[in-house]
């Protein structure tokens, strides 16, 4: 893993880096798997891109991200039902505003219980968690494929 301090603010080399931050989280529950964005939709082939813009509130609970690729947008599982209209997240350091995402879920005996969204600046490396969320014990394969 390959993390700098710039300041106060850590900074990540690359998406990997971003994963293990994740699962390297003091105070909240142990990420045992973590998984990166990606936009599936079908114009982009083989090649699934991502990079994102973000939207999220962490006190809501709820994200999603518009695949900078296509504009494609993904929900973050009840985010549409739920949406509280944040604004688009922006990196504290450099002030741009696309950024890698990495989800990290926590789980117990198969059931995931709690998950975290980081993103990681594409100009800078930054990297900040933009929200997180305890989930209905769901089933661990089945979160993941809906991610």
């Amino acid at each position: 893993m390959v993390m700098r301090t710039v300041g106060t603010r850590e900074r990540a080399e690359s998406v990997e880096d971003l994963s293990q931050w994740l699962e390297n989280l003091k105070g909240c529950p142990p990420i045992g798997h973590t998984s990166v964005a990606r936009c599936f939709h079908p114009s982009h082939g083989d090649e699934p891109p991502t990079w994102f813009y973000v939207e999220a509130d962490g006190e809501a609970g709820v994200a999603r991200l518009r695949c900078l690729s296509g504009g494609h947008v993904h929900e973050l599982l009840d985010s549409a039902e739920r949406w509280t209209f944040p604004p688009a997240w922006a990196c504290r350091a450099c002030s741009q505003s696309i950024a890698e995402v990495v989800y990290g879920v926590s789980e117990r005996g198969g059931k995931a219980d709690w998950l975290a969204v980081a993103v990681r600046c594409v100009e800078c490396g930054d990297v900040a968690g933009v929200c997180d969320l305890v989930l209905p014990s769901l089933d661990l394969d089945l979160l993941l494929g809906a991610l």
